[in-house]
């Protein structure tokens, strides 16, 4: 019987531990890979939606969110970039979506802005004094 016949392998031990993969999660490279494989949660496992956007169903599809890009220094950073920092999750973002109808938008690109044909009787300020 070997030595290591009684130890956990998903437990982290020196032989199973690899330089780079160390994280508040995977530990090993074996650990790494099985969370590479799991299938991205969607809104809908989550919560009960209704004719939810792609961009609200999929909420890990949002990029460009603090940890996501180049490291900021720790002198620049401020209390409100804390804000942006983690990209939203399933408990984030809204699961009922009522979108408003194009109605004006599409008036509007029709007929084009107002314009004002009044005549103009104020007289203007001088530039100089």
């Amino acid at each position: 019987m070997s030595e290591g016949a009684n130890v956990d392998p998903k437990e982290p031990t020196p032989q199973n531990m690899r330089p780079g993969f160390c994280s508040a999660v995977c530990t090993d490279r074996a650990s790494l890979q099985e969370e590479i494989k799991k299938p991205e949660l969607k809104t809908s496992d989550y919560f009960a939606t209704c004719n939810l956007p792609k961009r609200f169903e999929h909420p890990h599809w949002f990029n460009g969110y603090g940890q996501q890009v180049s490291k900021q220094h720790p002198f620049y950073r401020t209390s409100a970039s804390v804000y942006g920092w983690y990209p939203p999750g399933p408990y984030s973002v809204p699961t009922v979506f009522f979108p408003k109808s194009q109605q004006f938008s599409n008036h509007l690109a029709l007929s084009g802005m107002y314009r004002n044909y009044s005549l103009n009787t104020g007289r203007d300020p001088t530039a100089y004094k």
